[in-house]
């Protein structure tokens, strides 16, 4: 056989896999492994194969599922090598596609295809399309070398495994395709999850092996301890510090029998408990720990100082208030204050929906309604129209210089009212007769409530992972 060998090369292909989950297995597979070290240089092969032929026995055409060569050097390889992607002839027909990749002192290669196969005779196994017998099967033992000649390669040796006759079946029972799992309220907060599969036949349930999600921060606690067997109960202690550490999340499990592997994964969500105070600063509530971190806390993407103004700071007294901005107090601050005492629990918040560029909103009354983070975030906007209004008009002033500016005091410098469709000389131009609107309180205040007639409904719900919220109602 004639065969370009390629002394540091891994090459990897796709082993027998079933997802979904039912795989019948092939009769017989091995895996096949040997190891020299020349010149401190470790060089490992291993190749997995499986029967496809129809021969009595062992006798028959192998498919070869994986091949790998895997070098691994004493230190980091001090250059460069970008991947590359090669077509190699190996002699007789036979070929591979690779690239090859260099990580630190570790170089290999991944085939994407070939058509390479062992044909084995008599016990007797050689390549498929050439001659020469480089390996042979003792026993259950099936052994094989490249090149016989080469003192640096290993002979690789493996025991053949038997699958079995009928199909294998693995299907997650629990958790159901979009799980919801949450934190509770104790301190420190916990959640828990039960996973259960079914295996057909049942003698390899035990083999199944779960995969289930880090949530950094959390001290998972698996039971059993080496995630696997038909049924795993895992908790998680310790709510995370970041709110990426919550939401989609999947679990999986695997079954493999031989080359043959079948798996099942499942997609499911994470929560915390919104209204509870068991994240790790454990002084506010969960939403008001986690939302801050979110987009919807920048409001035109700046940052602001955000704190809890409870029921008791300012204007919090106020049933009606949500939040302030109060310049004499904590610089360039926000407050937001107890939306669990003030609000529904869907944390509604109904607004006149109001625009200048909008000729409908001033003539017909409109409202918006926000839920959860999305009255978050309109909160959040509307505040820090009044934070750059501060900042922009008044911030520096004196109090007879503010009224100079502002004679109709309504938070707008007169000077600039007529280039925003405004009137100098009145306190709230649109809707200021209304009975009910005129509360809106000034043209200031008008532009607050414009912020959230152009904000989209829905447009953080990636982030709310709290229950209830936009992602569990």
């Amino acid at each position: 056989m004639t065969r370009i060998f390629f002394f540091f090369v891994a090459i990897l292909m796709t082993p027998f896999i079933a997802l979904g989950a039912t795989a019948q297995c092939p009769r017989y597979s091995v895996l096949l492994e040997g190891t020299t070290v020349n010149f401190g240089v470790t060089y490992t092969e291993r190749l997995s194969a499986h029967k496809t032929g129809k021969g009595s026995g062992f006798n028959g055409r192998w498919q070869i599922d994986t091949f790998e060569q895997i070098s691994v050097y004493p230190s980091t390889i001090p250059f460069t090598i970008p991947p590359t992607t090669d077509r190699h002839d190996l002699g007789n027909g036979i070929w591979m596609v690779s690239t090859c990749t260099v990580t630190g002192n570790v170089v290999r290669c991944a085939t994407t295809t070939h058509n390479m196969a062992f044909e084995v005779i008599n016990n007797k196994v050689r390549m498929e399309k050439t001659l020469p017998w480089h390996g042979k099967i003792e026993g259950s033992t099936m052994s094989w070398k490249f090149h016989l000649e080469n003192p640096i390669e290993p002979t690789i040796t493996g025991t053949i495994v038997e699958g079995p006759r009928e199909p294998i079946q693995l299907s997650i029972v629990e958790p159901a395709s979009g799980g919801k799992y949450r934190f509770n309220y104790d301190k420190p907060g916990v959640l828990r999850m039960s996973l259960v599969a079914n295996v057909t036949p049942k003698q390899y349930e035990n083999d199944v092996v779960w995969s289930v999600p880090e949530l950094e921060g959390s001290t998972m606690s698996p039971k059993p301890e080496a995630l696997r067997g038909p049924q795993l109960d895992v908790s998680y202690t310790n709510l995370p510090e970041n709110y990426s550490a919550f939401g989609r999340k999947k679990v999986k499990a695997t079954l493999k029998v031989g080359s043959c592997i079948a798996e099942d994964a499942r997609d499911i969500k994470v929560f915390y408990s919104r209204d509870a105070k068991n994240n790790p600063e454990g002084k506010f509530y969960n939403w008001f720990y986690y939302w801050k971190q979110t987009p919807p806390a920048r409001p035109q993407g700046q940052f602001v100082n955000i704190e809890f103004g409870g029921t008791q700071f300012d204007h919090c007294k106020d049933f009606h208030v949500p939040a302030l901005f109060k310049p004499a107090y904590m610089y360039k601050t926000i407050h937001i204050c107890d939306l669990v005492a003030k609000l529904d629990n869907k944390f509604s918040v109904t607004v006149p929906k109001v625009n200048r560029t909008m000729p409908a909103t001033l003539t017909t009354k409109h409202y918006v309604t926000t839920t959860h983070i999305d009255t978050f975030a309109a909160i959040m906007l509307h505040e820090f129209l009044h934070f750059n209004a501060y900042h922009t008009w008044r911030e520096g002033k004196s109090e007879a210089q503010m009224e100079a500016d502002d004679q109709d005091r309504d938070g707008i410098p007169d000077h600039l009212e007529p280039s925003m469709d405004f009137r100098p000389d009145t306190l709230q131009t649109y809707w200021g007769q209304d009975p009910d609107w005129k509360r809106i309180g000034g043209d200031e205040e008008f532009l607050a409530y414009e912020t959230v007639s152009t904000y989209p409904i829905g447009k953080y719900d990636a982030y709310d992972w709290g229950f209830p919220g936009k992602n569990w109602p």
